[in-house]
């Protein structure tokens, strides 16, 4: 569901991940608001704080991995009543250190009072097809040096080298010993390897209401993914329920519950060429079909069936198909989310509430990588397995006291006093090994070579909170709030007063005073609020010691070997970050809601941010935790719509959302920068990483660091005159911008005739900036169309090849390679028709039917070859850099929707 927000609400960062099914998602509110952690807003689904961790990011030293997921893909759309987004820091003073990077409120639907046994049926069924955005020369074929492969050797060796002759349609061998017309064949190489794939989600509910005593609903749901990556797929299975109970006249019962099990399979690798079953269809010279990949059985292998079919000269490049069908990847998944909440009113309107609530899940991960893959083969292994058992759990408990007291016709106070305790509890337990003793016998016990490893994160949590509403009349409206925490994982404390986070905030509602003719509404509002932040992960303050294996002395007696800590410094001084919000803001409604307009400034502080200082390494450390980071933000957000067109059978409603906001790191406890993620495995010739992003004080957040050429006085780039090309070893880093966009917004305009509705949505992002990894190996390769002059004469060429020209100036400036981010894309498209009830007489309350489209197709970009908005991980590490993983796709279906 979280795609299904993308352009819809000004300031809010929507994007996916290219990581296959279950894949993780992004969402990012009005900035980051931790330089090196985590910035990703908090779900509350029915007041259940939601466990949101990826614990298995896809940007694991640069190498990527496969994605874990995250907690909100096990959210069932068909279950969701509303969503609303809470962006500034005084809507989300109240949540304290949780609500620092904004809160998403999730409600699911209830039954209705009074109301019979409903049922209702929605089945959604979508096709998924790749995108393929690859504009490749088809001029030149495989080979080197402007010559064709003459031998299944010599093809075997430039299959990542499209620098042969012009194709002509000759026959010329390729690795498999089979002569092939060398002519370009390679544009359906994308629709060849991934499949079309298919998922369908059925979802029935039943809703049954006990008059003035309440109300249930309860749901299944199952859904069945089978992606367009090849052997790849999800299925899960939901029980949703939710009950309203009216046990008396003052006392009331809330319960619900959700419960998953699901199935992922196979989560692709994304990295670089290592695993990466995207690598081939990329990069493949374009006259080898990727089909002749597959081999004879279809799947990689050599004719036993097991070991890997390589094409390529390096065995480090994964055949694609043994990447899809031999690389194996599951991950089980069951988890229950649930709460209860009782509360109790007096007649004078003072209650009491206290609710619990849980979200506990079991996942266990395997990963097998068999005898016979290639890399493994080059380093010696005879296949590796690894099972991993996380279980993770969130168990709050809140308990709440409030009255409204009315002192007289036009002034009212609403009081209301809560307590929070919070614990959350993950635990692994890994085991792995390498070479298996009985072939193709794929269990631990089957490993020679065994490892076992145990962690653990408990933290816990104490808070009291309150707040207070004072009305006047109705216009003029003033709240303030109050937190205050307690926290495990930070400096133990007793009360401490900047542990407190307030807020305060009021409105002045102009319209109930002025009269304004044709104003519906008229309102301004001011705020300011302070929030926190927790740190990332728990014992930061205190040394920890670990056993990092055993030594085996002499007399065969096993000593263990200690470790102390993991290369940062404690720090027991360490502090929550603190985050400060100003705002104002401003909406206005006019001709019974035919114009509408909603306008917000802000400026926002994060003070205190927890930032990796680099220390002296003579010390044994690398680093160390403290309270230094410093973001500063000032944004405006903006809603305009309104209804152009309103008759009896035609209506046309239009909304038009943006965003503006421009961040600077001011301060990183000394240091220049900070650095997080790079480019996955990719250096120059050097040994300098091509692209990489860091934290800059003085400049926006996530900084786009690219080596570029060395330049003479007039900006040229200094030649080598022994070879022609750029002088190797000469490189500097430059920063280039940012990764986030400073600019978004999006239209939705909905049209209705009769029966019939169209929606759809256009959306953008401006301003950001990009490194493209996949345009630089695909310029290094030859396979670039600005790799299509290969004249001697014109590029100092007859003093080294056009290869080796090319890829040195590729290798001396890969700053060539980051593009300006900005696009604009035909989002979404759904069209649908609301069958008259009367056709049903009375046995069918509602029928609906929608034909839905997503990622219809994109009307501007500035990428070639990749969609700007590709991303292989969700964490803030490898934001801006762009990897050759897997393509984004586009899903067209149809909707049904039945109520009895």
């Amino acid at each position: 569901f979280v795609s299904g927000l993308e352009g819809k609400v000004a300031g809010v960062n929507v994007s996916g991940v290219a990581t296959g099914p279950n894949g993780a998602s992004n969402i990012i509110i009005r900035g980051i608001t931790s330089l090196t952690g985590n910035s990703q807003p908090l779900y509350v689904l029915n007041n259940v704080i939601l466990v949101n961790q990826n614990y298995a990011t896809t940007d694991l030293g640069g190498y990527g991995g496969r994605d874990g997921g995250d907690g909100i893909g096990d959210i069932n759309p068909d279950d969701i009543e509303n969503i609303s987004i809470l962006k500034g820091s005084a809507a989300t003073a109240l949540y304290g250190y949780r609500g620092a990077n904004g809160v998403v409120l999730i409600t699911t639907k209830k039954g209705k009072n009074g109301k019979e046994l409903g049922v209702e049926i929605n089945s959604n069924y979508v096709l998924e097809n790749v995108i393929d955005e690859t504009d490749f020369q088809t001029t030149y074929g495989q080979g080197y040096n402007g010559a064709k492969p003459i031998s299944p050797d010599d093809a075997y060796g430039s299959m990542e080298s499209s620098w042969g002759a012009v194709m002509d349609g000759t026959l010329v061998p390729q690795f498999d010993g089979v002569s092939r017309p060398y002519s370009n064949v390679a544009k359906g190489n994308m629709q060849r390897f991934y499949r079309e794939g298919q998922t369908a989600t059925n979802t029935i509910s039943l809703s049954k209401g006990f008059g003035e005593y309440g109300n249930t609903r309860f749901s299944a749901s199952y859904l069945n993914d089978n992606s367009y990556v090849p052997n790849a797929g999800l299925q899960r299975l939901t029980f949703t329920q939710n009950t309203d109970l009216k046990l008396s006249k003052n006392l009331s019962l809330t319960l619900s519950g959700q419960y998953n099990s699901e199935y992922t399979k196979n989560a692709p690798y994304v990295s670089d060429a290592i695993g990466n079953l995207n690598w081939g269809p990329v990069f493949l010279p374009r006259n080898v079909n990727i089909t002749t990949l597959a081999g004879a059985n279809g799947n990689g292998t050599t004719a036993n069936g097991h070991d890997e079919l390589n094409p390529f000269g390096d065995l480090y490049t994964t055949n694609p198909y043994f990447a899809a069908y031999l690389l194996q990847g599951a991950v089980h998944r069951n988890r229950f989310i649930g709460s209860a909440n009782l509360k109790y009113t007096f007649n004078n309107g003072l209650f009491f509430g206290v609710q619990a609530n849980e979200d506990y899940s079991d996942d266990r991960n395997t990963s097998i990588e068999p005898e016979g893959t290639g890399y493994l083969v080059v380093e010696g292994v005879k296949g590796d397995m690894s099972e991993q058992n996380v279980k993770q759990g969130e168990f709050n408990i809140d308990a709440t006291t409030g009255k409204n007291f009315k002192f007289s016709k036009d002034l009212s106070l609403n009081i209301l006093l809560g307590y929070n305790y919070r614990e959350f509890h993950q635990e692994f337990l890994n085991a792995s090994g390498n070479t298996f003793a009985i072939d193709y016998l794929y269990t631990l016990q089957n490993l020679v070579y065994q490892f076992t490893s145990y962690g653990l994160n408990h933290q816990k949590n104490a808070s009291v909170y309150g707040s207070a509403d004072l009305a006047y009349k109705n216009y003029a409206y003033l709240t303030i709030t109050g937190r205050n925490d307690w926290y495990s994982t930070l400096a133990p404390s007793s009360l401490k007063i900047h542990y407190l986070y307030p807020s305060v905030s009021g409105s002045f509602v102009f319209s109930e005073l002025l009269h304004i003719p044709n104003m519906d509404i008229g309102r301004l509002r001011l705020s300011y609020a302070a929030t926190g932040g927790e740190a990332d992960d728990a014992y930061q303050t205190r040394q920890a010691y670990y056993v990092n294996g055993t030594l085996i002395y002499p007399n065969g007696t096993p000593y263990p070997i200690g470790q102390a800590g993991n290369g940062t410094v404690p720090n027991s001084g360490l502090e929550p970050s603190k985050t400060q919000e100003f705002e104002i803001g401003s909406e206005m409604d006019f001709f019974n809601n035919r114009l509408r307009t909603d306008i917000a400034f802000y400026h926002k502080n994060v003070i205190g941010d927890i930032v990796p200082v680099s220390i002296d390494l003579t010390s044994g450390y690398y680093s160390a935790l403290l309270n230094v980071g410093n973001i500063r933000y000032n944004g405006v957000e903006f809603d305009f719509g309104g209804m152009p067109v309103k008759a009896r059978n035609f209506s046309w409603d239009v909304d038009f959302n943006g965003s503006y906001a421009v961040g600077k790191v001011i301060s990183l406890g000394g240091q220049p920068f900070v650095a997080l993620g790079s480019t996955q495995g990719d250096w120059t010739s050097t040994g300098n990483s091509v692209a990489n992003v860091q934290q800059i004080v003085g400049k926006a957040p996530s900084q786009i660091i690219v080596l570029t050429a060395a330049r003479d006085k007039n900006g040229n780039i200094k030649i080598d005159p022994t070879t022609g090309a750029p002088k190797p070893g000469k490189s500097t880093a430059q920063d280039f911008g940012a990764a986030f966009d400073p600019w978004s917004g999006g239209i939705t305009n909905t049209f209705r005739y009769k029966n019939f509705d169209l929606t759809f949505l256009i959306d953008g992002k401006f301003g950001g900036k990009l490194f493209s990894n996949t345009n630089f190996t695909a310029y290094v390769q030859g396979l670039s169309k600005e790799t299509l002059e290969r004249d001697p004469a014109g590029y100092g060429t007859d003093k080294i090849g056009a290869s080796d020209y090319y890829g040195r100036l590729a290798n001396a400036n890969p700053s060539m390679f980051v593009y300006d981010a900005s696009f604009i894309k035909f989002r979404s498209l759904n069209f649908g028709f609301n069958f008259p009830a009367k056709l049903f007489h009375g046995a069918v309350q509602g029928l609906r039917l929608s034909f839905v489209c997503h990622n219809v197709f994109t009307i501007l970009k500035h990428t070639p070859n990749i969609d700007p908005e590709t991303d292989y991980s969700a964490s803030i590490y490898t934001q801006g850099l762009e990897s050759p993983d897997v393509p984004y796709s586009r899903t067209i279906g149809f909707n049904l929707n039945v109520k009895f």
